[in-house]
């Protein structure tokens, strides 16, 4: 069931049901991810999906000072784009390329 919501990413209009949230380090690495609609759980802004990943307000505080950002992005986006080369040059593995 859809959530019928619609948002803007990257200059186009997609359904809310096909994105997901990304935290990224300062450093440009991902290091978390959710879905931003999964049954009657929608998740629509990056403080809906900052609160729903770090409970702790000290800790979002934290990762806030840290520059720690959340982006929206199509889950197509992701899987076509960045999907295993999640990690930024500096931090990357060999064979992530």
């Amino acid at each position: 069931m859809s959530s019928g919501l619609m948002v803007t990413v990257a200059g186009e209009q997609v359904p809310l049901d096909e994105c997901g949230w990304f935290q990224r380090e300062k450093c440009g690495c991902i290091i978390a991810a959710v879905v931003a609609v999964v049954g009657s759980r929608v998740i629509a802004t990056a403080e809906q999906a900052h609160k729903h990943m770090t409970p702790s307000a000290h800790t979002r505080a934290k990762e806030d000072r840290e520059g720690c950002t959340w982006e929206l992005m199509t889950m197509a986006h992701y899987r076509q784009h960045i999907g295993r080369r999640w990690e930024c040059d500096q931090h990357r593995k060999d064979g992530a390329a």
